[in-house]
Order: structure tokens, then C-alpha cells, then sequence
């Protein structure tokens, strides 16, 4: 099975889970908009499915990341 056929899979599967817990219904989360290159995003949305993650959470790792380091 491809990893693209397992991440349909596996999303499937968690929709219940993640309809009832969506970031976009959490009051400790809020909306952000940015502008990245194209070639930036493709990256990020591989990593995302290769990693089996959403790309909010990348973006939230890498953001904790860069503010632990200052």
C-alpha cells in the first residue's frame, strides 16, 4: 500500500476523532495566514505526509523550536 493509500486510509479512520477535536473549534488556537514560495509549501506538505502529520503541527514544532533556541 502507497503512503499516500495509507494517509487516506488512516484519515478515514480518525475523522470521528479529529471533527470532534479540530484546532479550528479549540479556544486555545487561532487562524494564522502566512505566504511562504511554492516550492517551501510542496516541501512541507511531503514532510507532512511522510512524517504522518498535519502541516499546523510542523509549523507548531518548528515555531517552538525556533523560540526554545532564542
Amino acid at each position: 500500500m502507497s503512503k499516500f493509500a495509507k494517509l487516506v486510509q488512516s484519515l478515514k479512520e480518525g475523522e470521528s476523532e479529529a471533527k470532534s477535536q479540530g484546532k479550528s473549534r479549540r479556544e486555545d488556537y487561532t487562524a494564522m495566514k502566512v505566504y511562504v514560495p511554492k516550492d517551501l509549501h510542496r516541501r512541507l506538505k511531503v514532510k507532512a505526509v511522510e512524517e504522518g502529520k498535519e502541516i499546523s503541527e510542523l509549523v507548531e514544532e518548528a515555531l517552538k523550536a525556533f523560540f526554545s533556541e532564542r
